[in-house]
């Protein structure tokens, strides 16, 4: 092959590999891309499971939510209120349950409007 020849074939061997790469380099951007969309959904979702509190935590949540309220007590909807504004999502009627059945397991005590630790009821409430 005549040197003109050889350079030429050189010469288009390399211009063929640009074209490749700046190819493969758009295939990567647009896979780049794609990666950082998916994580940033996956990260929104993770952050949605984790303000929304799992069933094992409510009791946790609600008793905690009590003993800030101490002897002023919360209605569901307050109670509701009070997690959100802690960035925890609660379902009014899940909460509405839990307080009847801690009242039930005698946890709390319910003066027919709000809902307290038996421990802020008062001596004639709590017995």
């Amino acid at each position: 092959m005549a040197r003109g020849q050889t350079m030429k074939a050189i010469e288009d061997a390399i211009a063929k590999l640009e074209n490749d790469r700046a190819r493969i380099d758009g295939q990567i951007e647009g896979l780049k891309q794609a990666l950082k969309l998916s994580s940033g959904l996956v990260v929104a979702q993770e952050f949605a499971v984790q303000r929304r509190t799992r069933r094992g935590n409510l009791k946790e949540t609600v008793l905690d939510l009590m003993e800030e309220a101490a002897e002023h007590g919360l209605t569901t909807d307050e109670c509701v209120q009070k997690a959100k504004e802690k960035d925890i999502s609660l379902v009014p009627s899940s909460v509405s349950s839990l307080l009847s059945r801690l009242k039930s397991d005698g946890h709390l005590f319910f003066d027919g409007s709000r809902y307290r630790l038996k421990q802020y009821a008062g001596p004639k409430q709590a017995a």
